[in-house]
C-alpha cells in the first residue's frame, strides 16, 4: 500500500491506495502556526483500522518550501558568483553578490583561476559581516566546467555549514537561473531540514517504517534525505500534486483540456495537450526571479472556497485574501463558500449563518444603492479570448446566461442573500475565466521554432475542463455551464492532490556536455569532467547520458527499469580555421516523470 500526503495552503489531505483503488481518504485543515498538528490529525484520520506495517512508501507534497519563499521568511544567504566579463548582475539576484575573480569561457576553459586564498580572505569578512552560515555559489559557464566552483564551494566550507552550488542543482546554460536556484537552494534549507525531521518523527510514532520521498516540482519524487541538498526543488509541489492526480485519475484523455484545482485559497489552472500537460519552457519563477527548477506550467488565481467577500467602493469583491474559515463554519467573514452554501450547491457548515453573513452585505448594498445599476449575462464575457484573440471560443457566447441569474434584476425589491450569491459566484466564475485566458493567450503566442509549427500550427483551444479539489463539486458544474463547456469531475477528486503524490514515479535529471575537439565530457549536476572521452555524434552522447542516468539511479536506490526520457539535444557545429569542424553536444535526460498507474 501507498500513502500520499499533501500539505495545501488550506487544507491537508491524505490517502492510502493499495494497488488500483483507494481504500482511505482524510481531510483535515492545515495549521499553518503548527503543521505538524494538521498532518498529525490526518495521518490519525486515514490510518484508522489500518496495518500500518504493510505500507510500502510514503509521499509528501508540501507548502513549507513555497510559503517560506513567498512570505519572504527565508534565511541570510551570502551569495558569491563569478561572471568573468560581461554584465552587472546586481540587479537581477534577490541580494547583492560578491564579485570573485575569475572567469570560465563558453567552452569551458579555465582564463583565469579563482584565487583560493582570495576566497578564503573574502568569506571571513563576508561572513562576519552578515553572520550567516548559509552561502551559495554560481560561475558563469559553470556548467561547461564545474571545477572552479566545486573549488570555490570546497574552500568555503571552511567558514559556512550550508553551500549551494549553482551547476550542481542545474546543467542549463542560463547563469541567471543556476544563481537563483543556488541562493534559494540554501535560503530555504534550515527550514526544510527542521520540517524533514518532524515528518520521519511523526511517521515513526504511528509505527510507519516504510521509506519517506517528497514531491519535486517536476513532477518526480526522490527520497527524503536525498532532497536535503536541493530543497528549492520541492517548491510548488501542490500545483504539481493536481496534475498528477489529474493523470492517475485518468479523466484526461487526449483532448485539449483545461484543468482546474479549486482549493481553500486558490484555483491552479494547467493546460493539457494530447493528454501530455505543459512544461515551464526553461524554469519556474520564484517570486519575481526566474530559476532553473522544472516544473509543470500551472498558474494559480485567487479564487478559492475561503476567498472573502467584501464591499469594496459600493461592489463585491471575491478574493484574493483568505482570512479563514466561511461564516458557515464560523468564520468571521462571509466568503465564496458561503455563497455556494446559500445556493443550495455546497452542504457543510451553518446554512443559517451564511445565509445571516450574506444578508448583512445584501443590506449594505441596498443602502448603497448599487444593487441592479448594471446589466450583465452570466457567460457574455467580452474578455475572452480562448485560443483566438477574435472570437471566444469557449462555446456560443451569445445566448449563455447562467441558470437562476436574471439579468434584468433592478433595484424594485429587497435584496436578499440568494441575490447575493449568485453575485459572489458570477464575480468567482468571471476570475477563473480571466484566468484561464490569460494561460491559453500565452501559450498561443509562444515563439515558433520550428518550420513544422509554423505549417501546422497548434493552436490552443479547451475542449472540455476537469476540475478537482475540496470546491469542484459545488463550484465545478458552474465553470462548465459559464464557460459553455463540458466538464468532469472525477471521483476523489477532493483529494486528487494526494492521490498525486502517493502515485508518484521517482526521477532524477542529468546533463551532458561534450565539447569533441578538446574531449571533454562534463556532467555538472554530479561534479563529473573528464577529458577522455572521443564521443562525435549527438545519438552517442545520448547514450553515455542514459548511462550515466541508470548509474546515478542505482547509487540513490531508484527503479533502474524505469523509462527514460530525453528532453532536450542541442548540437552546435564549430568551425576552427576553416579547416576543422567540431561541436559542441549538450543533451539533457530524466526519469521519466508520471504517475506508477492509474487509480479506480
Amino acid at each position: 500500500m501507498l500513502l500520499g500526503l499533501d500539505v495545501g495552503g488550506t487544507f491537508t489531505d491524505a490517502v492510502i491506495i493499495d494497488g488500483h483503488r483507494v481504500v482511505s481518504t482524510a481531510k483535515r485543515r492545515t495549521t499553518k502556526d503548527n503543521l505538524m498538528q494538521g498532518i498529525g490529525e490526518a495521518l490519525d484520520a486515514v490510518l484508522d483500522s489500518c496495518d500500518t506495517s504493510i505500507i510500502e512508501q510514503v509521499t509528501l507534497s508540501t507548502t513549507v518550501v513555497t510559503n517560506t519563499i513567498v512570505e519572504k521568511k527565508e534565511q541570510v544567504v551570502d551569495l558569491y558568483v563569478v561572471t568573468g566579463p560581461g554584465r552587472n548582475v546586481d540587479d537581477i539576484f534577490p541580494v547583492s553578490p560578491i564579485y570573485l575573480q575569475g572567469y570560465t569561457d563558453h567552452r569551458g576553459i579555465v582564463v583565469e583561476r579563482t584565487s583560493t586564498d582570495g576566497v578564503r580572505g573574502i568569506a571571513r569578512m563576508v561572513q562576519e559581516r552578515s553572520g550567516t552560515d548559509l552561502a551559495a555559489v554560481s560561475a558563469k559557464f559553470g556548467v561547461r566546467n564545474p571545477q572552479e566552483e566545486l573549488s570555490i564551494t570546497e574552500t568555503l566550507q571552511e567558514t559556512y555549514n550550508t553551500i549551494s552550488n549553482g551547476s550542481l542543482l542545474s546543467g542549463s546554460l542560463n547563469f541567471p537561473r543556476r544563481t537563483i536556484s543556488a541562493y534559494f537552494n540554501s535560503a530555504v534549507t534550515p527550514v526544510f531540514t527542521v520540517f524533514k525531521k518532524n515528518v520521519e518523527d511523526a511517521l515513526s510514532a504511528r509505527n510507519i517504517k516504510a521509506p519517506l520521498h517528497i514531491l519535486k516540482a517536476d513532477g518526480g519524487s526522490l527520497p527524503m534525505e536525498h532532497m536535503v541538498s536541493r530543497p528549492v526543488e520541492t517548491a510548488f509541489t501542490g500545483p504539481v500534486a493536481t496534475v498528477l492526480g489529474l493523470s492517475a485519475l485518468g479523466t484526461i484523455g487526449n483532448m485539449h483540456t483545461v484543468a482546474l484545482d479549486i482549493g481553500g485559497t486558490t484555483t491552479d489552472i494547467s493546460l493539457w495537450k494530447q493528454g501530455k500537460p505543459l512544461m515551464t519552457k526553461n524554469g519556474v519563477s520564484i517570486r519575481e526571479y526566474p530559476s532553473a527548477v522544472r516544473s509543470f506550467a500551472v498558474t494559480s488565481v485567487g479564487i478559492g472556497g475561503e476567498s472573502v467577500v467584501r464591499i469594496v467602493d459600493g461592489e463585491i469583491t471575491v478574493g484574493p485574501e483568505r482570512v479563514g474559515p466561511s461564516a458557515a463554519l464560523g468564520g468571521n467573514e462571509p466568503t465564496l463558500g458561503d455563497a455556494l452554501i446559500v445556493l443550495g450547491h455546497a452542504s457543510y457548515g451553518d446554512v443559517e449563518l451564511a445565509t445571516q453573513s450574506l444578508q448583512q452585505l445584501a443590506d449594505v448594498l441596498q443602502a448603497n444603492g448599487k444593487y441592479g445599476e448594471r446589466e450583465n449575462t452570466f457567460g457574455n464575457y467580452s474578455g475572452n479570448t480562448f485560443g483566438d484573440d477574435s472570437e471566444n471560443t469557449f462555446g456560443d457566447d451569445s445566448e449563455n446566461t447562467f441558470e437562476g441569474y436574471n439579468s434584468e434584476k433592478q433595484c424594485t425589491h429587497n435584496m436578499s442573500a440568494l441575490d447575493v450569491a449568485q453575485r459572489i459566484v458570477e464575480k468567482a466564475l468571471e476570475t477563473i475565466q480571466y484566468g484561464i485566458d490569460e494561460v491559453v493567450q500565452a501559450e498561443n503566442k509562444r515563439p515558433v521554432y520550428v518550420v513544422a509549427d509554423i505549417v501546422n500550427p497548434d493552436v490552443f483551444v479547451a475542449a472540455q475542463i476537469v476540475v478537482v479539489g475540496g470546491t469542484a463539486p459545488s463550484l465545478g458544474p458552474s465553470i462548465g455551464e459559464f464557460l459553455n463547456l463540458p466538464v468532469t469531475i472525477p471521483e476523489n477528486a477532493a483529494v486528487a492532490n494526494a492521490i498525486g503524490a502517493a502515485l508518484a514515479l521517482s526521477t532524477i535529471e542529468l546533463t551532458v556536455h561534450v565539447d569533441t575537439k578538446r574531449r571533454l565530457l562534463v556532467i555538472p549536476e554530479l561534479g563529473i569532467k573528464q577529458q577522455t572521452y572521443t564521443l562525435k555524434r549527438a545519438e552517442q552522447v545520448v547514450e553515455r547520458a542514459k548511462e550515466a542516468l541508470i548509474e546515478e539511479a542505482l547509487r540513490l536506490g531508484l527503479d533502474k527499469t524505469q523509462e527514460v526520457e530525453v528532453i532536450s539535444i542541442e548540437d552546435f557545429p564549430v568551425v576552427e580555421d576553416w579547416q576543422s569542424m567540431e561541436r559542441l553536444i549538450t543533451v539533457k535526460v530524466q526519469l521519466e516523470a508520471g504517475v506508477k498507474h492509474y487509480v479506480e
